[in-house]
């Protein structure tokens, strides 16, 4: 009975320890499964921001600021005109308080109206304002403070609207942020959108992506290749033997359907694009995990 013994511990010996595995253990092959090869290619970084189409071609925010531009500089006129009228008088006429009181008025006024203007410049409205083209709408964009300064006229950028999942519109940043909206602690950006198919209605929120920077060289693949395992993203790496290895990896810049690798994969990889989250299943399922949605 000795060599049944001595098959026995072999057995046991080459058995895994209970939930013990690695995450460069190969995964089952997943028929029908698509791979790429990881590339190199410039990328620019993006801002994020909350986005709403405009009601039209001037915003409900536009037609508040210039009203209120209209209304500081007509508060402004007549607390001149009360200081030149006082000080015209004399003080043996018009007592010193009255008139103190007046131009104090009257820079409480010329302060609101430079409020006032600052806010419609924000828009891109002072100097005259450039119509839309045909197949174009605006959208408002609310950028966080610490992003402001990022922010640059005339560069690319994407609305993806709620209504329309997966599907993005082009266009371009028309102004840079002038100022803060004390009311919600962003920036508002006007963005001209395409919208050839006039698909986009008014009020219609989504997100916004508006390049930023000089571009930079960068490992991308599609965003379809990365799958999230709890909160780590992962790649699976063809080995070569049909097979796939799941590479934990950081992410950088996400850019129409491509996105940065900044580590974890290097170029001329081939990972899993199509079929990439049956192999996280059935990796789970391998090491005795329970598979996610």
């Amino acid at each position: 009975m000795r060599w049944v013994a001595l098959l026995l511990l072999a057995v046991a010996c080459q058995r895994p320890v209970e939930g013990e595995h690695s995450a460069a253990s190969p995964a089952p092959v997943v028929p029908g499964m698509e791979t790429v090869i990881v590339a190199v290619e410039p990328v620019r970084d993006v801002v994020n921001a909350f986005g709403q189409v405009a009601a039209e071609a001037e915003p409900p925010q536009v037609r508040d600021a210039r009203t209120q531009v209209t209304e500081a500089e007509a508060r402004l006129r007549l607390a001149e005109q009360q200081v030149r009228r006082l000080a015209a008088l004399g003080q043996d006429v018009a007592p010193r308080k009255e008139l103190e009181a007046a131009r104090a008025e009257q820079a409480a006024a010329g302060a609101a109206a430079a409020r006032a203007r600052a806010a419609l410049a924000a828009f891109g409205e002072v100097g005259g304002r450039t119509p839309l083209g045909a197949g174009e709408t605006w959208v408002i964009a609310h950028v966080v403070q610490s992003d402001v300064g990022r922010v640059e006229a005339a560069s690319a950028c994407r609305f993806s609207a709620d209504a329309f999942p997966g599907r993005r519109f082009a266009g371009e940043v028309d102004t840079e942020p002038g100022y803060i909206d004390p009311a919600t602690g962003t920036a508002p950006v006007r963005l001209r959108v395409r919208d050839p198919g006039h698909l986009l209605r008014p009020g219609m929120t989504g997100a916004v992506a508006m390049e930023s920077g000089a571009s930079h060289e960068a490992t991308v693949v599609p965003s379809v290749a990365v799958v999230y395992d709890g909160a780590q993203a992962v790649v699976f790496v063809e080995d070569g033997g049909g097979r796939y290895i799941a590479r934990p990896v950081q992410l950088g810049v996400s850019s129409d359907d491509r996105i940065e690798i900044v580590s974890g994969v290097s170029p001329g990889a081939r990972v899993a694009t199509t079929g990439a989250a049956s192999l996280l299943s059935a990796a789970r399922l391998a090491t005795g995990g329970a598979a996610e949605d």
